[in-house]
């Protein structure tokens, strides 16, 4: 029975020390972004109005399964120190690097009145797309595929999903549902569709000033004045009397 309860004991302590080292990457990696984003926003010289980011949580990313598991190592290690004579610090170099391959591999996508970018990676180049060059935005919906599990309980990542005037389509980075990760995409997809909406409207009435401007043009001019009929202000009467 004792051994039960130091086994039980064990491994809560360690499930306890990996949601630590979870939690504590997520808050780290957070701060570092959006200190990062609000020093170079993703969409240049216009102001980023919404931004998500691809979260530890995706389900289906290889690069997300390498930190889980560098961060669950971490965890171990750390439970290891309070169960044996094991020195704490060999929790630290692990939960380094999930940080920092966290942080490598970051995804994001961002959202302004004229532009939507993204990017893929730390040291690749941010790509964007013209407000004025879409034609739509969907938020898709893509389940994981992780053996033994039915299709109903494979964990669902979201993804915002661009359509190009041109017809050309641009999936921006995905993300997962936990810690507001589907409300964050969702927030980015119907900013955008009021930018679309906006710069359609903007279109109609640019068209029908210049179906004016062009009606206007074709109007006959007013026939010309006789000399003889001209009437000069000058010679009317005044009304006053003198």
């Amino acid at each position: 029975m004792g051994a039960l309860s130091m086994a039980l004991t064990g491994i809560a302590t360690a499930l306890a020390c990996v949601a630590l080292a979870l939690l504590a990457e997520h808050a780290a990696a957070r701060g570092l972004r959006r200190a990062w984003l609000a020093r170079r926003p993703l969409s240049g010289e216009h102001d980023d109005s919404v931004v998500y980011e691809r979260s530890l949580w995706t389900p289906g990313e290889p690069d997300m399964e390498i930190a889980l598991a560098l961060l669950a190592l971490a965890g171990v290690l750390a439970a290891a120190s309070f169960q044996a004579d094991f020195p704490p610090w060999l929790a630290l170099p692990p939960w380094l690097a999930a940080l920092g391959w966290d942080l490598w591999t970051w995804q994001r996508a961002a959202a302004s009145v004229k532009f939507v970018a993204w990017q893929r990676g730390w040291r690749r180049s941010a790509r964007r797309v013209a407000v004025s060059d879409l034609r739509e935005v969907q938020v898709a919906e893509r389940r994981a595929h992780w053996p033994g599990l039915p299709p109903r309980w494979q964990p669902v990542a979201w993804q915002p999903v661009l359509v190009l005037r041109s017809g050309k389509v641009v999936k921006l980075p995905r993300t997962g549902a936990l810690f507001g990760g589907e409300a964050r995409a969702d927030a980015l997809a119907e900013f955008v569709r009021l930018q679309i909406d906006q710069v359609a409207d903007n279109r109609r009435r640019a068209a029908a000033d210049k179906r004016a401007a062009a009606r206007r043009a074709l109007q006959p001019p007013p026939p010309p004045v006789h000399p003889a009929t001209r009437i000069d202000p000058l010679a009317l009467p005044t009304g006053r009397v003198i």
